[in-house]
């Protein structure tokens, strides 16, 4: 075998060429992912835009997966979470509970403890479904009753109202004594 050599002025060149053509190399990431891994070809379009600049188009990307449920599309929709974007997080949120279920749980419950406060609202709403099937989502609803922003314990309230346990209704009864 040949070796080949390259210089720096070479590679800085190739790299800025690259880079260039290629600004997402993340995009090509997931399309590769969306080929490869099992991924229907009906969910495939909606994987190659979870990057696109357009909120709206990766909006409605999530929102498709979200709809399809299909469980080959979890690593890529996971890796959303954590994007420096808080709606793709939201959308993120949302999308991973709904094709995981139970599974997404700890995830979520993460979220609720360190993410902002769009993002936790989504963790609430995305863990309401989810309490029957793992015993950690309803002291978790509880306790965001508590949170920091009115926006999280806004939905916390509408969450854990609807919640049929004597604690819930206990949370429910005190959080509305500290807010008279």
């Amino acid at each position: 075998g040949q070796r080949l050599t390259v210089n720096g002025k070479e590679l800085l060149c190739f790299l800025f060429v690259f880079f260039t053509l290629h600004p997402a190399p993340f995009t090509f990431h997931r399309v590769a992912w969306a080929a490869g891994e099992g991924i229907s070809p009906e969910a495939q379009p909606y994987v190659k835009q979870l990057d696109a600049k357009d909120a709206y188009v990766r909006q409605e990307a999530f929102l498709h997966l979200e709809a399809l449920r299909e469980p080959a599309t979890a690593p890529v929709v996971r890796h959303s979470l954590n994007s420096t974007n808080v709606e793709t997080r939201v959308f993120a949120v949302r999308a991973v509970a709904a094709i995981e279920g139970a599974k997404a749980v700890p995830t979520l419950l993460e979220r609720l403890k360190r993410e902002r406060p769009a993002v936790r609202v989504a963790a609430v709403l995305a863990l309401e479904p989810l309490q029957t099937q793992d015993p950690s989502v309803a002291p978790a609803l509880i306790a965001a009753l508590r949170d920091r922003s009115p926006q999280v314990r806004m939905a916390a309230v509408d969450v854990v109202s609807r919640m049929k346990l004597p604690e819930a209704k206990a949370a429910i009864l005190t959080r509305w004594k500290r807010e008279r």
